[in-house]
């Protein structure tokens, strides 16, 4: 496989194979020299497969995507390879591919919380509420201390207008991150949409004082 790979990657596939190779110098200093630096195919794969998912993860979209696209040609019926491309395409520009993937991945994966986690919050970015829904609220079962999956699916029932089913997942959210004013401020327009008048202006009123206090 000769792919078009990042440099700091390709670099690193080889930093991290040869501090394998120290036993092997022992005993094939010279007669060994070339074969110890020829890294086979599955080393690789597991390496770019690895990275990709990793920048995927930290936002690093288009780093992550020529690393996975090597990996899926490899294994072109990996959920979890599919599921990354897909949002990497998704978060690049190509909606529709992304969407593709992201889809093809959920019905691979079936209910694996841990793909409904990503997929539910790549959903919920988009703002594709509907599909987002069932997803986070699987995943918002087992990860219940996620703060992440609590807000999103607290945002998502919001978003459909489902108020009264939005509250828990913004108050399980704030006992995570006691002072995520953002979260404070999702609660009070919950209550103020069902008429909880004082229960909004009190988060409204807890939301201001963060506000001041930070930007004293």
């Amino acid at each position: 496989m000769s792919p078009k790979i990042p440099f700091p990657d390709a670099v690193g596939l080889y930093w991290d194979y040869s501090s394998t190779l120290v036993s092997r110098w022992t005993n094939h200093l010279i007669a060994g020299f070339q074969s110890a630096f020829s890294i086979d195919d599955d080393t690789r794969f597991a390496y770019y497969r690895q990275r990709g998912i990793e920048h995927a993860r930290e936002g690093r979209f288009a780093r992550a995507l020529p690393l996975l696209d090597v990996v899926a040609g490899i294994q072109p019926e990996d959920a979890t390879i599919m599921l990354y491309r897909g949002l990497c395409l998704l978060r690049l520009g190509s909606k529709e591919a992304g969407m593709a993937l992201l889809e093809e991945a959920r019905t691979r994966a079936g209910s694996d919380p841990a793909i409904a986690k990503i997929l539910g919050i790549a959903y919920a970015q988009i703002e594709e509420h509907e599909r987002a829904l069932p997803l986070l609220a699987l995943a918002a079962e087992v990860f219940p201390d996620n703060f992440s999956v609590q807000f999103r699916l607290g945002s998502t029932l919001d978003k459909l207008g489902r108020y009264a089913e939005a509250i828990p997942g913004f108050e399980r959210a704030l006992q995570l991150r006691p002072y995520a004013v953002k979260v404070m401020r999702r609660l009070a327009y919950a209550h103020e949409q069902l008429g909880e008048r004082e229960k909004a202006m009190s988060y409204f009123s807890q939301a201001d004082r963060l506000d001041d206090t930070r930007t004293d």
